[in-house]
């Protein structure tokens, strides 16, 4: 796993002068957000009728939503109709398939210790996102040396693009094991 931490050089090339901890409490937070809009931390699990119904939470992590569910046949559940899905991260089957493949999203609690292991994809592969978007928050703070509200926007701008990339990556992954549904048409 990686650490966020070191991602401060890249932070201060965007934004000199920042403290270490102001940089790090940042990075935090849009690792953060980067997860929850990304959707990329997808977790998958099996749940067998009679069991709870409780998802599998990382430790620092929080339940975000259920993408789909299928049967034991490879089929796609309905929700509301064949299951349930509480906000603690709980699922609830009401159909009769007597085994289930949940497939859902999770992202960090949003105040992050010091040594969290940040996930090694996401920080390899988006270190500029990341960084990107804890300069965006750095150089929106008033009275600072390195306040400039024109640069904050502009990391901004790629943070979000950032995140949509990886939006993008996390869905056709999940599109690959979701199955295709025939349409009728009348």
């Amino acid at each position: 796993m990686a650490q966020l931490s070191s991602l401060i050089p890249l932070v201060r090339e965007r934004c000199g002068g920042v403290l270490d901890q102001m940089a790090r409490d940042q990075l935090g937070r849009a690792y953060q957000k980067f997860c929850y809009e990304s959707r990329f931390l997808a977790r998958t699990q099996e749940i067998e009728k009679g069991q709870s119904g409780e998802l599998n939470i990382d430790d620092d992590h929080v339940f975000v939503s259920v993408d789909f569910v299928l049967d034991a046949n490879g089929s796609e559940l309905k929700s509301s109709d064949d299951y349930l899905v509480s906000s603690n991260g709980t699922v609830t089957v009401i159909s009769t398939s007597p085994k289930v493949r949940v497939f859902y999203h999770i992202a960090p609690q949003f105040l992050l210790p010091n040594d969290f292991d940040a996930d090694n994809t996401i920080v390899n592969r988006w270190a500029d996102a990341i960084a990107d978007g804890a300069a965006s928050t750095l150089l929106m703070m008033p009275n600072t040396a390195w306040t400039d509200l024109a640069k904050s926007d502009y990391f901004k701008r790629r943070f979000t693009d950032g995140y949509r990339d990886a939006f993008q990556v996390a869905i056709e992954a999940l599109d690959e094991q979701r199955p295709s549904q025939t349409r009728v048409f009348y």
